[in-house]
């Protein structure tokens, strides 16, 4: 599509027709003020008064070189080369129009004409330092050399004006080819509009740009607006120009003059149809210098495709979203419906037990129970809690509270939580002890250790040891939990930590866990500010470690005294 428009504004340059206008044959309507609030920095065309500026700078320049050149021939054959005959200067007065024809321009060419047979006639032709012909022959000669060099001039000029064509096309094909590559490397949808607005502004030299969509009750919403320059006149949407290119399909125009030195420049806004095949999807307004109608439409063409492209990508991500929403509803039912059924489960049984009024329990076995009930409640407890603690790092809403503590007391907080999933395993600590006091959330950094603790409970083996140590390492505090368990694959290591995820072996071996332990402690540590990180060999265990940031004071001070500073 995009190939397809270059290549027809390239085939379309040579017969391009004026847009029917409401007031003028140029392209420009007109809209007001302040449409254009967007800045661009770093314009990548020239302003249209420094254009003028420079080609009438030139063209003056250009007068005085032939002037120069001529008086340069004439002192040459006048008054160093002397004695050479009127065909030789007549040849080398000539040469001087196709080169002022060819390096500046018809009205150049003209000059040098004029000035080159004056002084044809003046110096090289008797009677010398008249104007008087007397021999019919020179006649022949001055009107010979005016027609040629005449001729030659508009040649030389037809030919150079055909260069600067090509060379313009070239140059506008090259910047619908920015365009149309920014186009496709822009990255979401939500900058996709605002981007390509500032670039057709940036590329073309546009003084303003606005791009309006359809949207609710048939008003048009304006979706990007740039101004190419500080001091640039900005733009006033004008509904009613709006509807009818919308409506109509084809470009209206107004324009103005603006005052100058010369008499005025010509100005105005053009409002243009975006369409995508023939089905109108928006309205682009442009406030600049007359546009031929070829590069307006290969404009608006790429910019429906940007419009198309932005709406694609907002549908793709709505789409995205959906389908990751209804994949998480899935993985918590799936994780969670198991976890909520065997403590129910339990409970009910053990409730319906005590509730027999024929059997006469014992009083061990009443006691196992009220233990098999307590514990089952303190495991939906604990999952219930895991729920609302996704739940409060997924919304950003997980507050830090951090006092000074001893990693003791975070160690043996986690430990009395988790005790009842920890009962088959042999705990061991280090390292703790011998650290100062630190200044962290306690509460959290022990949820997220319970965490770590009851994942390697989980996944290694009844009676298998688990390590937990801490360490200070450049002002972090580093806390590792080490398992006995199968390990962790090396493409897991980082999904692993994704909310629901179970690797294809946890599936497989029918684990318990809801998957949402790893997550919540990643939260928690990245809420510190800190990081999260697995080591592993596949058959020997992990090491699941996190760092967070920490301030440091010696245990020999009073805690008292430490929240005073």
């Amino acid at each position: 599509m995009l190939m397809s428009l270059l290549m027809s504004f390239g085939c379309g340059s040579n017969r391009v027709k004026s847009i029917s206008r409401r007031r003028s044959s140029h392209l420009f309507p007109k809209i007001a003020s302040r449409c254009c609030e967007t800045g661009v920095e770093g314009s990548g065309g020239i302003r249209p008064e420094i254009e003028m500026k420079i080609a009438e700078r030139r063209n003056r320049i250009g007068y005085i070189v032939v002037m120069a050149a001529l008086a340069a021939v004439t002192a040459l054959y006048k008054l160093v080369i002397t004695g050479v005959n009127s065909t030789t200067v007549a040849l080398s007065l000539l040469l001087v129009v196709l080169v002022a024809a060819s390096a500046y321009g018809l009205g150049q060419a003209i000059l040098a004409s004029a000035l080159g047979m004056f002084c044809f006639n003046f110096f090289f032709l008797p009677p010398f330092y008249t104007l008087t012909v007397h021999d019919p022959q020179n006649w022949v000669a001055l009107s010979a050399f005016l027609v040629t060099a005449i001729i030659a001039s508009q040649i030389s000029a037809a030919a150079r004006a055909r260069a600067q064509e090509a060379e313009r096309r070239r140059e506008e094909v090259w910047k619908l080819y920015q365009l149309s590559r920014d186009i496709i490397v822009t990255p979401d949808w939500e900058t996709t509009i605002s981007s390509i607005t500032r670039r057709v502004v940036e590329i073309f030299g546009l003084e303003c740009c606005l791009v309006a969509a359809p949207g609710e009750a048939g008003r048009f919403v304006y979706l990007a607006r740039a101004t190419g320059h500080p001091e640039g006149r900005s733009l006033e949407p004008a509904p009613q120009l709006i509807d009818e290119a919308f409506n109509r399909g084809e470009p209206i125009e107004q324009f103005e003059l603006r005052a100058n030195r010369k008499g005025g420049e010509e100005q105005g806004v053009t409002y243009v149809p975006l369409k995508v095949g023939v089905r109108p999807i928006g309205v682009m307004a442009l406030r600049s210098r007359p546009i031929e109608r070829a590069t307006l439409e290969a404009i608006a063409g790429l910019v429906a495709l940007a419009l198309e492209r932005a709406r694609f990508l907002k549908e793709a991500s709505q789409t995205e979203a959906l389908r990751q929403s209804d994949q998480l509803k899935s993985a918590l039912l799936a994780s969670v419906s198991h976890d909520l059924r065997t403590p129910l489960t339990s409970i009910r049984a053990a409730i319906d037990n005590l509730l027999q009024k024929d059997v006469e329990w014992e009083r061990a076995a009443l006691d196992e129970f009220h233990q098999i009930i307590s514990e089952e409640v303190s495991r939906l407890t604990r999952l219930v809690e895991s729920l609302l603690e996704m739940a409060r790092i997924q919304a950003g809403e997980l507050h830090l509270s951090k006092q000074w503590s001893t990693v003791s007391e975070i160690f043996s907080n986690a430990l009395e939580r988790c005790a009842p999933s920890t009962r088959n395993h042999r705990i061991t600590t280090a390292g703790e002890e011998n650290l100062p006091l630190v200044r962290v959330d306690s509460r959290s950094l022990a949820e997220a250790l319970i965490n770590l603790v009851e994942n390697a409970a989980n996944y290694s083996p009844d009676g298998s040891e688990i390590k937990i140590a801490a360490a200070l390492r450049q002002g972090e505090l580093h806390i590792s939990v080490a398992d006995q368990g199968a390990g962790v694959a090396p493409e897991d290591r980082e999904r692993i930590f994704d909310k629901f995820y179970r690797s294809p072996r946890q599936i497989e071996q029918r684990r318990e866990g809801t998957g949402m332990g790893l997550a919540i402690a990643r939260g928690i540590v990245e809420a510190h500010g800190g990081r999260i990180w697995v080591e592993s060999t596949p058959g020997q265990g992990a090491v699941f470690t996190f760092a967070v940031p920490a301030e440091c004071r010696d245990t020999q001070q009073p805690v008292q005294a430490i929240d005073e500073l």
